[in-house]
């Protein structure tokens, strides 16, 4: 390799949520940074025919305030959650009143949210690399040596791999072994058109084949009520959902939801995707650190995917920060150790947590039924209990 190849304190593949972020957030900071995004300009450009959206957090929007980005402006505030189990009387409420906030975070779509991080690393001037992946990876003492598809060569001090879940790049270089859950659901999203104003409420319903969440979302071009829907439900049971015709359908999920919205009107585009949970044994290799979904993969009835990614950019930015400060090499392994040592029981919680809470709901035992209501009408009760539910809710589990 060319000793004229182009260096960098960081190099990021991956230009979604959490690459986007981290790279702006090390841009920011002055270190030299280049990202590689294999899908082309125009289809990261093109808005999301499906509107999939997610809850940024409030500790997750603190960050991306600090980037310079304004959440708010965005999506729709979620002020409360409502969670019940539809085979009982059990139920949980959340405000952002009672953690001394006015809000637990934001819905947002999740395309929305990625443009503007790319238009924001772009006005700073920091170009991406659309269209081109990294076809090689070779890391000495001294730095990361790299070639993508395009034939160029470059060296980085640190490689940050954030492609998702489908990572080349990570079978690659950090060859660690993988925990994998199927859990036997899909997800089914879209948009839907609601009869009463969502007051900025969550709602979670646990049903027997999995739970449905109705999100407070942005309301249409015409001020009129939406409502963002994640219905995960049994393989056999999502394909039947899919296949029903729009009326079909909205009767099918005012039955399963209730009444609280009044009566859904219209649906966007559905999606499905199946559902599983996903754990990297180790996050970090040779000169070469895992974030977002390319280290783990949680069930969505919590939200929290995106918000870990968040995470995980905020805290490698604080370790190699600490680094910069002592004079040492960021892209070593035992720097490297502190952002795993900070980030992987906290992710491998989550993703146990929700993958057991999921089948926990998802099952029509009598005994289980008995006892989740008797959960939920305790934690209810119990104020301190509460309170860290709904702090976690707002991801300042921390904090």
């Amino acid at each position: 390799m060319s000793s004229e190849a182009t260096h960098y304190d960081l190099v990021v593949s991956g230009a979604g949520l959490v690459g986007a972020s981290l790279a702006l957030a090390a841009h920011q900071t002055g270190l030299r940074v280049a990202v590689f995004e294999k899908r082309s300009a125009a289809a990261c450009a093109a808005p999301d025919p499906f509107e999939r959206a997610s809850l940024i957090t409030l500790g997750s929007q603190r960050f991306l305030d600090r980037l310079g980005l304004d959440v708010s402006t965005l999506g729709s505030a979620v002020e409360r959650m409502q969670v019940w189990d539809a085979e009982g009387p059990g139920s949980i409420r959340l405000d952002a009143a009672e953690g001394d906030a006015d809000h637990l975070g934001h819905i947002v779509e999740n395309r929305r949210l990625e443009q503007i991080l790319r238009m924001a690393l772009e006005k700073t001037g920091l170009r991406i690399h659309y269209d081109r992946e990294i076809t090689s990876a070779c890391a000495d003492s001294r730095a990361m040596h790299l070639i993508d598809t395009s034939g160029t060569e470059f060296h980085g001090t640190l490689l940050a791999i954030a492609e998702g879940r489908q990572s080349s790049l990570r079978n690659t270089l950090i060859q660690a072994s993988m925990f994998r859950e199927n859990y036997g659901q899909d997800a089914i999203t879209a948009t839907v058109w609601i009869e009463k104003p969502h007051r900025h409420t969550a709602y979670q319903r646990f049903l027997p084949t999995g739970p449905l969440a109705v999100l407070p979302f942005s309301g249409d071009a015409d001020g009129k009520a939406r409502a963002s829907i994640v219905w995960s439900a049994k393989h056999a049971r999502a394909r039947h959902l899919m296949a029903l015709d729009d009326a079909q359908f909205l009767h099918q999920l005012h039955q399963a939801f209730g009444p609280q919205l009044g009566h859904f009107h219209r649906i966007g585009r559905r999606s499905s995707y199946p559902l599983s949970g996903l754990h990297s044994s180790r996050y970090i290799g040779a000169r070469s650190v895992l974030a977002g979904d390319t280290a783990h993969g949680v069930h969505p009835l919590a939200g929290l995917g995106v918000n870990l990614g968040f995470r995980d950019a905020e805290q490698l930015m604080k370790v190699i920060a600490t680094a910069r400060q002592r004079h040492e090499d960021w892209g070593e392994a035992h720097v490297l150790r502190r952002y795993q040592s900070a980030r992987r029981p906290d992710n491998l919680v989550t993703v146990l947590t929700c993958g057991a809470l999921s089948h926990l709901f998802s099952n029509r035992s009598r005994g289980l039924a008995r006892l989740r209501d008797l959960g939920m009408l305790g934690t209810g009760m119990i104020a301190p209990v509460k309170r860290f539910l709904i702090r976690q809710a707002m991801g300042l589990q921390g904090d």
